[in-house]
């Protein structure tokens, strides 16, 4: 071969090397959390590596340079530039995500911002070093006979090697800047949730990784999907949901659908995955033809992880084989070191209403007035509402610009009209705070009404999560668990993968496909079906539809959660009419591509007996979903761990089955012990007053609904719960449903006045 040919043929075989080793199915444990605070749920985990066979890899890492890993990085940067001409290949092909199709819908939900894109490239870089460390390095031990050893093990190993002094250094000095002492004792918490934690600024920042509480389990150490037992691929996501979903309605006889919606709400405050797009021309991945049928082979992105349905008979039917999955943008670990994938996380890691405001100033000054603290907003019809879009065809899936699209914090805010319904109430509490502080305080400029306005509204959202949200889903013994803990410094606040990727998506069975509109007595009388209105929230602009969804929510039931679905979800999401994605498939593949381990290593974490059979599963499942389970999966290592979740059965007075529990309890703890900024912390810069913590303990969702409501006039106490003699409806100008007194916010604090 000419000198000429090999050196343009090795980066095209590296190049080859990677796509292949990213559509097998791999990254690390750099964020890898413990779970120090729940006793019940302590239990080791994690790899054991034999220390002879450590011995050994020790013995071969210690070969490795710096020059090495210099090569290393620059070997991968090659790597990625070779992917210029297949994208540009693609564009030219037309293979694009086109306007008002499922994949435009999945688009909308996890596209990345343009931070996300820009730290996923530096993401993509120290992906495929890592992948390279293993390739050459695990393979040598193998080679020279070290001893045996998987590829997960070597990764781990590897991944105490960092990645300063290479090509991203650059990256790791942003990891690791310091905060300014300004910026640590300022009295208001950032906007992208930095310097947060005194002892590592970017701890909880938007755009870093998210945590795990188990290792990455990925087939090659790195980013491959994780395999069955039997050395075979796992069962196709469609087809587990195919052989396990029922579509029959369970309603709770307890909860309300505020219940889900809540859950939705807060999760889009803690977790916000993205979507990789094209390296080099930032252009949104298609994986699939415009009409769901499979692409050649030479179309299809690296990056791609497509469910293929060829066999389904619901999609055969409508002639779609394809289901367009893109891979999630990988973040440089938060130690900067070689090793399995972490997911970037565009929202701040903080309960800080980061889906209201934002996580970088510069959406939040596109959601600003700028005029008396408030946040911009529409009116119409002398009511108030969220702001909208600037490009409502990319935003939402309509067809005309001057159709109704919003903006708000989270770009999932027009998801469905009840969602659209949560921002627009909190927007309005956010307005009105800000006129009466206005009131009380003449001489504050348009910044410190905005930013007191704000902390007391982040407040209020924690108030009702950890006291009417916690109790609802984990009972009242592990609120009080939780309420134990305070702040500490050393608690590291990132929300974990299992959290946002499995534990908080199986929210969606709670979902009825047919939200009901009710009237002040409570009677339904009309109901739409959700597959009309996915990203098209225009209803919620129409005489009286905010009162009758507020009344529904608080009075329709819940669905159980289990693995009863509502048919719009699994069938018609995003749907253009022609056919829509699944929700529950596209959970277990980003659970795949997140590299979440298996079910069984979750409950084996969380204080259960490791399952060796499907029959060790009888303590927290019911025989019918064993045997349905078994008829799945080859083993019960294999088991997803949304899936096994969603078939626990709830502990008593919870939601949640034991290991979901567990997973989410952890997260609480951990979201209030690591925030200085929670409201009740009086180590932080500026804490609120006993007097001011006494009002803001007095805030219910009853109340946020009551106030922010066109014209509502009667509310439960407890929304979360059904209308009942113990929660009966009451006036909401009643002192059951108490209200928060902004006096106490006043400078000097006037008690004689009067607030409209």
């Amino acid at each position: 071969m000419k000198p000429q040919s090999f050196k343009l043929a090795m980066p095209l075989l590296g190049m080859l090397l990677w796509v292949l080793s990213i559509h097998a199915g791999i990254f690390s444990d750099a964020n890898r959390q413990r779970l120090p605070f729940l006793e019940d749920f302590r239990h080791p985990a994690g790899e054991i590596i034999h220390a002879k066979r450590e011995t050994n890899m020790e013995k071969l890492l210690g070969r490795i340079t710096q020059k090495d890993l210099n090569n290393t990085v620059d070997f991968a940067t090659n790597v990625i530039g070779f992917m210029e001409r297949l994208e540009n290949n693609l564009r030219w092909s037309d293979i694009k995500v086109n306007d008002g199709t499922p994949s435009h819908g999945m688009l909308i939900s996890f596209g990345p911002d343009e931070e996300a894109v820009k730290r996923g490239k530096d993401g993509f870089i120290s992906l495929q070093a890592a992948s390279q460390l293993v390739n050459e390095y695990c393979n040598r031990i193998f080679k020279e006979n070290l001893g045996a050893v998987s590829y997960r093990e070597c990764a781990k190993i590897l991944s105490r090697f960092k990645f300063h002094g290479t090509a991203l250094d650059q990256t790791c000095k942003a990891l690791s800047r310091p905060c300014q002492d300004e910026e640590y004792n300022s009295p208001y918490r950032s906007i992208n949730g930095s310097c947060n934690n005194v002892e590592k600024a970017h701890i909880g920042e938007s755009f870093t990784g998210f945590g795990r509480l188990l290792d990455a389990d990925y087939s090659d150490g790195i980013q491959a999907q994780r395999r069955s037992v039997t050395k075979r691929p796992l069962p196709n996501s469609r087809e587990i949901v195919n052989k396990l979903v029922k579509y029959d309605a369970v309603p709770s006889n307890k909860h309300t659908m505020a219940l889900m919606q809540w859950s939705q709400f807060m999760e889009h405050d803690l977790s916000r995955p993205a979507t990789a797009v094209a390296i080099h021309t930032d252009s949104p991945i298609e994986c699939c033809s415009r009409d769901g049928q499979n692409l050649s082979p030479r179309y299809v992105h690296p990056f791609c992880l497509p469910i293929y349905v060829s066999q389904d008979k619901s999609y055969s039917k409508q002639g779609v084989h394809c289901l367009n999955f893109v891979r999630s943008i990988p973040a440089v670990r938060s130690d900067c070191s070689f090793g399995a994938s972490d997911q970037v996380n565009q929202a701040t890691h903080f309960l800080d209403g980061s889906q209201i405001y934002g996580s970088t100033n510069k959406k939040l000054k596109e959601l600003r007035s700028f005029t008396g603290g408030k946040l911009a907003t529409t009116f119409y019809e002398g009511h108030e509402y969220l702001p909208l879009s600037t490009d409502p065809t990319r935003d939402c899936q309509i067809f005309s610009k001057s159709s109704v699209c919003f903006n708000s914090g989270d770009a999932r805010v027009n998801f469905q009209p009840q969602l659209a319904l949560m921002h627009t109430i909190w927007y309005r509490e956010h307005n009105r705070i800000a006129d009466d502080l206005a009131k009380l305080n003449p001489t504050w400029d348009d910044e410190t009404l905005f930013q007191e306005t704000k902390r007391i509204v982040i407040a209020e959202m924690q108030k009702i999560t950890y006291f009417e949200w916690v109790p609802a889903v984990l009972g009242n013994i592990e609120q009080t668990r939780i309420l134990s803990h305070s702040y500490s410094k050393s608690t590291k606040a990132t929300v974990s993968n299992s959290f946002a990727t499995a534990a908080m998506r199986s929210i969606k069975s709670l979902s009825d496909g047919k939200p009901k509109f009710y009237d002040e007595d409570r009677n339904a009388n009309e109901s739409i079906f959700m597959r009309n209105y996915f990203n098209n929230p225009a209803i919620i602009k129409q005489n009286g539809v905010v009162d009758a969804l507020i009344r529904g929510l608080t009075t329709q039931p819940s669905q159980k959660l289990d693995i009863c679905y509502a048919e719009d979800l699994i069938n018609k999401l995003y749907t253009n009419g022609h056919y829509g994605f699944d929700v529950l498939s596209f959970d277990i593949q980003r659970g795949r591509d997140h590299g979440l381990p298996s079910y069984n290593k979750f409950r084996a974490l969380c204080g259960l007996k490791k399952a060796r059979s499907f029959a060790d599963l009888r303590d927290v499942m019911s025989l019918e979903d064993i045997v349905a389970l078994s008829k799945v999966y080859a083993h019960p290592e294999d088991i997803d761990l949304i899936i096994g979740g969603l078939l626990e059965k709830p502990k008593k007075n919870a939601l949640f089955g034991h290991t979901f529990s567990c997973i989410v309890a952890d997260q609480m703890i951990r979201t209030r012990k690591g925030d200085r900024y929670f409201y009740d912390n009086k180590d932080q810069p500026k804490p609120f007053t006993e007097e001011q913590i006494g009002q803001i303990e007095k805030v219910t969702l009853a109340r946020i609904m009551c106030d922010n409501g066109d014209d509502i006039k009667r509310m439960q106490p407890k929304v979360f719960e059904s209308i009942s003699s113990s929660n009966e409806l009451i006036d909401c100008s009643s002192n059951k449903i108490p209200k928060i007194d902004l006096r106490y916010w006043s400078s000097p604090i006037q008690p004689e006045t009067t607030l409209v």
